[in-house]
């Protein structure tokens, strides 16, 4: 009877984990909200194919939050207080130039990743001298 307790257990961690992964995109904080150690979480990763998929599942579902708040950031800004003398006395709204340039760079690296080109302008000569020039 035990071990059905334990599997219960077991299955309520796992989900605990991958909920709390797929929103935090951290492997701490799903272990914390879990009530398990990182090894253990590896190990089930390790040994248990489909949890493994649903781990890698959970962080693209995380990792699509945080590009969806980055693309907010950058093309819908965020308000910012104007303070004056420890009184806000209004608002401005800041784009991310940086997080549109990251996110360009994502979705159309052939046109916005940077290139680096290196051309040999000068022929160079060598002359072996020595033992290795009979070979």
């Amino acid at each position: 009877m035990s071990l059905g307790r334990v599997s219960v257990r077991t299955d309520a961690a796992r989900e605990t984990f991958l909920a709390t992964l797929a929103n935090a995109c951290n492997v701490t904080a799903a272990c914390k909200a879990a009530g398990i150690c990182r090894q253990t979480a590896y190990q089930w990763r390790e040994d248990d194919e489909a949890f493994a998929l649903a781990w890698a599942g959970a962080l693209e579902e995380a990792v699509d939050a945080l590009e969806k708040e980055a693309f907010r950031r950058a093309h819908d800004g965020i308000d910012k207080p104007i303070v004056y003398q420890g009184v806000v006395t209004g608002h401005y709204r800041e784009y991310s130039d940086r997080l549109m340039e990251i996110l360009l760079k994502a979705h159309r690296p052939e046109k916005y990743i940077e290139r680096t080109r290196s051309e040999n302008l000068h022929a160079v000569a060598i002359t072996i001298q020595g033992p290795a020039a009979d070979l």
